[in-house]
């Protein structure tokens, strides 16, 4: 079998600057290196893609399989199967490299892009041109039926029809606001009052209206004391959209962004760890604070059932000193039953099991005394037991209340 070498420069958006070259990337079959530029070691203002894994360093970085940190760079489930219908191919097929590099966007999320060259970002697929691709769109009723047409389609020939169906510049906008987006759920980068947010709709199969229950969940968080995205709902084609604000643009400015795999180090195919070792590397990696934030996030995902709690769904910004973690996102029960309610990151000695015994057994990585965080527990348990009256205000039904209920079996027992 022949083996493949493809290679990419890596940029990255410093604050008050467009994109920079930081390095080169290449790899050969599975095997990926990567070094630092010597002018970008040289800047002020550098910082690391990866503080635990890349620091700034004038050497060669090897990894089997992609870098964890440039791997956070790539679309997800949702944005891979865009990209499988867009490039005609399975997303199976299409290697860690091609979805790395197939399509830039210059409102792709985090802070990093990358090249043939080191002139500027580009996309590396070629039907990945136009100026049309490079839109965000901001009529979210066409994105909308866009999206809700793709989440339907099984190949690349049903597509071919929907492009026929409308505008061209309507049909990539709407493709290439979707292709850098982690998750499984329909969504799309979308600009609304002049502010950058992601747009989340419905999927099918849902046991309720997903972005409505979201929102009342992630308000609800909030109301925990928990740092969390600001959500608002917006009503199109008759169906609730939510709309997410992106914590990594700021004042025009991008923010690097990783994720808890590569702050921990873990595999995704392997064992994600506990809450407590997420909390222990943070700190390692300077960010002293977010330890009690974290042990609030453990305990509101066990009051919800929100079993999406893996370690890509726990993010953090990078400076050049330390980290930070990001708000919370993508907080809302598991649309399904399980007859014991277990977390994907373990909670104490008693494994994944979301109980309150599990959670108060072993809290000193959060930097917590027992008493501390048996305090936060009851202040928590109290604020959610109240999650009808939140979710009613929030316009969830009665009939999706009867369902979720389910999930709040831990609050009211």
């Amino acid at each position: 079998m022949n083996s493949t070498s493809e290679q990419a420069v890596v940029f990255i958006r410093l604050p008050g600057l467009e994109y920079v070259p930081a390095g080169m990337l290449w790899h050969q079959d599975r095997d990926y290196f990567f070094r630092y530029g010597r002018r970008y070691l040289q800047r002020s203002e550098a910082i690391p893609l990866d503080p635990g894994h890349l620091p700034l360093a004038d050497m060669e970085f090897s990894s089997r399989g992609l870098f964890s940190a440039l791997r956070d760079a790539a679309p997800d489930r949702w944005g891979r199967k865009v990209l499988g219908l867009m490039a005609g191919r399975a997303p199976g097929t299409l290697s860690e490299f091609e979805i790395l590099t197939a399509a830039h966007h210059p409102q792709r999320m985090g802070a990093l892009a990358f090249g043939r060259t080191p002139d500027h970002p580009e996309s590396f697929a070629p039907w990945a041109s136009g100026d049309a691709f490079s839109l965000v769109p901001e009529d979210i009723g066409r994105v909308a039926a866009v999206v809700a047409r793709i989440d339907q389609l099984e190949d690349d020939e049903e597509l071919d029809a929907l492009r026929e169906a409308m505008p061209e510049d309507a049909f990539l906008a709407a493709l290439a606001s979707s292709l850098s987006l982690g998750g499984a759920r329909p969504k799309a980068m979308v600009t609304v009052d002049g502010r950058s947010w992601i747009a989340k709709f419905s999927k099918r199969g849902d046991p309720w209206r997903e972005p409505v229950v979201e929102h009342a969940t992630m308000t609800l968080a909030a109301r925990c004391k928990i740092t969390v995205a600001p959500t608002r709902l917006t009503l199109t084609q008759g169906q609730f959209v939510l709309l997410v604000e992106r914590f990594d643009r700021a004042q025009n400015d991008a923010r690097h962004v990783v994720s808890g795999f590569t702050v921990t180090g873990v595999e995704e195919d392997g064992d994600w760890g506990s809450y407590q070792n997420l909390a222990e590397q943070a700190r390692r990696l300077g960010d002293a604070e977010s330890g009690p934030e974290i042990f609030r996030r453990m305990v509101f995902n066990a009051l919800c059932s929100n079993r999406d709690d893996h370690p890509r769904n726990h993010a953090f910004f990078v400076s050049r000193k330390r980290i930070a973690m990001t708000p919370a996102y993508d907080v809302v029960p598991s649309a399904i039953r399980f007859r014991q309610w277990d977390l994907s990151l373990r909670c104490g000695v008693e494994g994944r099991a979301a109980t309150k015994s599990n959670m108060l057994s072993n809290v000193r990585p959060f930097g917590l005394t027992d008493q501390e965080a048996a305090l936060i527990w009851e202040e928590m348990r109290s604020i959610a037991a109240d999650w009808r009256e939140h979710f009613a205000a929030c316009g969830v039904t009665g009939k999706e209340m009867e369902e979720l209920r389910y999930r709040f079996a831990l609050v009211e027992s």
